[in-house]
């Protein structure tokens, strides 16, 4: 079995306490045979990340566009996304190309940018702040083009009346059974992941793959298939990521008003 958190931002700007201590963390908590994503946000966290210098562990870039780096001595995958915020919510890009992030607001034409450098697309938070769903719902066709939808975000849990929504995860599930399962036309699978803004937060929450080869020359396809094919519940692990949560909103809060750099 493989441990999956996919969407994650390490810490505020992407900081992170350097590459061995992070490999350690998510090691401890997620153990061998496992995989985290790094999510940019309007920058290259993922790049800087992985670029950082080490002398614990080595690092082998998956592909010729350097999508993902596999740690031997973890027997670990570390994967590049990017969480689009696009006009009508936000959607995380899964195994984009280094060095390369989507640059357009506009919804639809992020989808399909991303979907042209060969990426997978994940709902996140999808009734939570920013989240897409809505505007799925309003616009099924679009939904083809999702590999996953995020049953439960960690972060997702933490609410406040009036500014953040309360039971967003349910209502992610909701429509996932109710609008997404029962339609032929449609190969979308389950997510759970922490959405963690710090890096002791990696791996509180992870979708369980079975029978992944880390190494695989064809990691898209086959990181696609595999999410695509998390139809159960039992294949989620899922813990509240609450104090981050707030620490966040807290910081992104500051950031709005000029108080915080």
């Amino acid at each position: 079995m493989i441990k999956v958190d996919i969407h994650n931002h390490l810490g505020r700007n992407g900081a992170n306490p350097g590459f061995d201590e992070t490999i350690d963390i998510v090691y401890n908590k997620l153990g061998s045979n496992s995989i985290f994503g790094i999510a940019n946000s309007n920058d290259y966290r993922y790049e800087d990340f992985v670029e950082q210098l080490g002398g614990k562990y080595n690092r082998d870039y998956i592909g010729e566009d350097k999508r993902a780096i596999y740690v031997p001595e973890k027997d670990m995958l570390i994967v590049k996304c990017q969480e689009m915020f696009t006009k009508q919510g936000d959607v995380l890009a899964i195994a984009m190309p280094s060095g390369k992030n989507v640059e357009t607001k506009n919804t639809r034409d992020s989808i399909m940018t991303a979907k042209d450098f060969g990426a997978s697309l994940d709902a996140v938070h999808p009734f939570y702040i920013d989240g897409i769903g809505k505007f799925l719902s309003e616009n099924p066709k679009l939904l083809e083009h999702f590999s996953s939808w995020e049953i439960y975000n960690g972060s997702a849990e933490f609410w406040f009346p009036k500014i953040l929504p309360r039971n967003a995860n349910d209502k992610a599930l909701e429509f996932y059974a109710k609008e997404i399962q029962p339609n032929s036309n449609l190969d979308i699978g389950m997510s759970s992941s922490t959405d963690g803004h710090l890096t002791r937060t990696l791996g509180k929450c992870y979708t369980k793959l079975e029978d992944f080869n880390l190494t695989s020359p064809n990691l898209v396809n086959e990181l696609d298939s595999k999410l695509r094919g998390v139809k159960s519940m039992e294949k989620l692990y899922m813990e509240p990521n609450k104090l981050d949560a707030f620490q966040h909103a807290f910081h992104m809060g500051l950031s709005k008003v000029g108080l915080s750099g």
